[in-house]
């Protein structure tokens, strides 16, 4: 059997932001949603926040979306990045600003940005799929797939309410299943509706070239989570987003049609989410009319063109699944800064352990890395003990004669 962690595969995903990174290039980042309608003050999207990152001109980061007075909902990838090629660790807050009021792209109220206190990642969060396969090479089990519970929580000193910002109305998980009824019975291959919207900042080049002044807007088609996991996971082709058709911590869009040129032919992509739209709500509306967010951008597979391909689907972490940790941790300040994933912390851990021991002592000793507990060949105390008794007796004999 082989465990792999596959963080550099040939069946790579592209992020709806920048992928994760020694250091946040927010050149490469700035949002965009392609074929989109721009989204004007009075359509009260007040709810819409860009997250930005200051080391870099307060430059956008990704979207987000503010949920009560000093909470946004984003995604998880969007603060988590790599560092060194190999580890992972969480943004700080104080790299990180939240523009809410604003529908465009540059900062021109000081009064519209507010200053992040904590960031709180899903502790489930885990961006790189886990897999593990058989003797033969071929896959036993997905352990993890790309990008579970792809959520995070950024909390603000200042209050939204004093800026009259309405809070996002989210799905329970409830309503979020009683909406994916509706919208599954809804979809057709041959006739896509357009039932769902997600907003956010930049440019209609499917490519991911360019930016956009202003907030836009795009309708898009939800896609069945069955259908969406053949698309996606059939075939020769697996891309380790989904591990099931039932899956229920993911839901998946796509264009309702395709964009035409100024002669009204068809361009070939259609309206989508892609870079730099990370964070930003994926919108539906519920059984009495209210447009609730079902779900966080979060990415797509890799392929041509880079977002709007109308065949291969978005993905986006399904709100309700989450609802009952996004309530019960944005009731109340966190202790830390920072709350890492389970998976930096297990790192931290292990890292703790081995800077507790010392390569080059030999013998009996706590520093000694060879009598640590873990695997690899380490011999952990207990598997010591014999030895040691061994020991004791020979020095004992040997005293004694």
């Amino acid at each position: 059997m082989e465990l792999v962690t596959m963080k550099k595969i040939a069946l790579a995903f592209v992020l709806g932001s920048a992928l994760a990174m020694p250091s946040v290039q927010a050149a490469d980042v700035v949002g965009y949603v392609v074929g989109g309608n721009p989204v004007s003050p009075s359509d009260n999207q007040s709810w819409m926040a860009s997250v930005r990152y200051t080391p870099q001109n307060t430059a956008h980061l990704c979207g987000g979306s503010v949920i009560s007075e000093h909470w946004v909902l984003t995604a998880a990838h969007c603060v988590v990045h790599m560092i060194d090629g190999d580890s992972y660790s969480v943004l700080p807050p104080s790299t990180l600003n939240v523009m809410v009021g604003s529908t465009e792209s540059t900062v021109e109220d000081p009064s519209t940005l507010y200053a992040v206190t904590h960031v709180v990642v899903h502790p489930d969060y885990i961006p790189d799929p886990v897999v593990k396969f058989s003797d033969s090479g071929t896959v036993e089990e997905v352990i993890s797939t790309a990008l579970d519970s792809d959520l995070a929580l950024l909390r603000v000193g200042r209050s939204f309410f004093d800026s009259n910002i309405t809070p996002i109305a989210l799905a329970s998980d409830q309503v979020a299943s009683d909406i994916e009824e509706r919208l599954n019975g809804e979809w057709s291959e041959v006739n896509r509706p357009t039932n769902t919207k997600v907003s956010g900042w930049g440019s209609t080049n499917p490519s991911g070239t360019g930016g956009s002044d202003e907030l836009m807007e795009a309708g898009l088609s939800f896609l069945p989570t069955a259908d969406c996991f053949e698309r996606l996971e059939s075939g020769m082709q697996q891309y380790y987003i989904l591990d099931s058709p039932f899956n229920r911590t993911k839901i998946c869009a796509l264009p309702p049609d395709v964009e035409p040129d100024s002669e009204g032919n068809s361009l070939g992509y259609g309206p989508d989410s892609c870079k730099g739209d990370s964070g930003g709500p994926l919108r539906a509306e519920d059984a009495s009319g209210v447009w609730r967010q079902i779900g966080i951008v979060s990415g797509s597979p890799m392929g041509i063109p880079v977002c709007g391909s109308i065949s291969r689907p978005g993905f986006y972490t399904r709100v309700g699944t989450y609802f009952d940790w996004i309530e019960s941790t944005s009731i109340s300040i966190p202790q830390q800064p920072i709350t890492n994933p389970d998976f930096i912390e297990r790192a931290l851990e292990q890292e703790a352990k081995e800077d507790k021991c010392s390569a080059g002592v030999d013998g009996v000793s706590h520093t000694n890395c060879n009598m640590s507990s873990g695997g690899g060949g380490a011999v952990s105390w207990l598997a010591a003990l014999p030895l040691l008794l061994v020991a004791y007796l020979r020095r004992r004999r040997h005293n004694i004669s």
